[in-house]
């Protein structure tokens, strides 16, 4: 998971549950992006999980690193959280745009905290109302344009409209 995804999804208070479900992996430059601001309660939140074991660090190659921050005018957590992916063949968890290419060329899956929150509300893990407080959360911290949040509210209501 990058740092993007990491923090979205603490500061909407579904990265504990969701750490219950999956095993969540960072790259060392992921976990200095996010705790970096330790005012933040997010970032106490991150860091106190990390503590607790409850998220993962791993190294990754930093050849490797570097060629897809070159490739793909990556950032450091970024392009770390890409080749973590491809190392242990996992789903990146990433709601950044140029990360989310690069997925999308490389062929490596990923997903964003819409599809974490989606996810949830399928799996009967939130009632609506929750899950609806929390898209608008999401909506005010991430940067999702309007077609996205109005396919997310569609599918979080069950897609009444059909």
């Amino acid at each position: 998971m990058d740092a993007s995804t990491l923090i979205l999804l603490a500061k909407v208070d579904l990265l504990p549950a969701l750490a219950e479900r999956v095993r969540i992996i960072l790259t060392r430059e992921v976990r200095d992006e996010a705790v970096r601001k330790p005012e933040l309660w997010d970032a106490r939140l991150i860091a106190r999980m990390i503590q607790e074991r409850r998220l993962s660090i791993r190294r990754v190659d930093v050849k490797q690193t570097r060629r897809l921050m070159s490739d793909f005018r990556l950032d450091a957590g970024e392009a770390s959280s890409l080749v973590l992916a491809q190392d242990v063949s996992a789903t990146l968890g990433t709601d950044d745009a140029m990360a989310i290419q690069a997925c999308k060329v490389l062929g490596v899956p990923f997903v964003t905290a819409l599809h974490v929150l989606i996810r949830f509300r399928e799996q009967r893990l939130l009632a609506e109302p929750e899950v609806l407080a929390k898209l608008e959360k999401l909506q005010r911290f991430g940067r999702y344009g309007t077609r996205i949040l109005e396919d997310a509210v569609r599918r979080i209501q069950g897609d009444r409209t059909t």
